[in-house]
């Protein structure tokens, strides 16, 4: 089944509309699509070593739904979900 991952901020504009789909077993979770783009996408694999890490970095979507609201990594995925990456930003 296929689901989209939309990058926003600085990595949405290395990325093709700052989207990228992936491939994934039906009945795949949150963290095994992380997983698939993070091995994929060098790009994202410089930002992140692990879904553990983007979770912590980023506010995650799925479907607009905070995935704290759903289960978090756990979260099970459906054909054509979407999900939003939105890095959080840190000043001092």
């Amino acid at each position: 089944m296929k689901v989209t991952l939309q990058f926003r901020g600085p990595l949405s504009k290395k990325f093709q509309k700052g989207t990228v789909e992936v491939d994934v077993e039906k009945n795949a979770h949150l963290s095994d699509v992380l997983n698939k783009v993070i091995e994929r996408e060098e790009l994202v694999r410089e930002v992140w070593n692990s879904p553990e890490a983007l979770d912590r970095d980023a506010l995650i979507l799925c479907n607009e739904t905070d995935i704290g609201l759903s289960g978090g990594l756990s979260t099970l995925l459906s054909e054509g979900d979407v999900i939003v990456i939105l890095p959080l930003i840190h000043g001092g």
